[in-house]
C-alpha cells in the first residue's frame, strides 16, 4: 500500500467511515473525505490547481535558475 492509499484509510477512520455503509454515513463526512481525496490528487499534480498560489511548485522547477 502507498503512502496516500494509507493517508485516505486514516482520514477516513478518522472521520468515523471505516465501518459506515457509504449511502448511510454522513454527509459531511464524505464531503470531508472527497475534499482530501481531491486535495492530494491536485497536490501531486494529477489533477489541475483550479487556484494555483504565487510560490506553489507543485512541479518541478526549471533546472536553468
Amino acid at each position: 500500500m502507498d503512502d496516500l492509499a494509507r493517508h485516505l484509510a486514516q482520514t477516513a477512520r478518522n472521520l468515523k467511515l471505516a465501518d459506515q455503509v457509504p449511502a448511510e454515513a454522513e454527509p459531511e463526512a464524505l464531503m470531508a473525505l472527497a475534499r482530501t481525496v481531491l486535495e492530494e490528487l491536485v497536490a501531486r499534480g494529477l489533477l489541475p490547481d483550479p487556484a494555483p498560489e504565487v510560490g506553489c511548485w507543485s512541479a518541478a522547477r526549471s533546472r536553468l535558475h
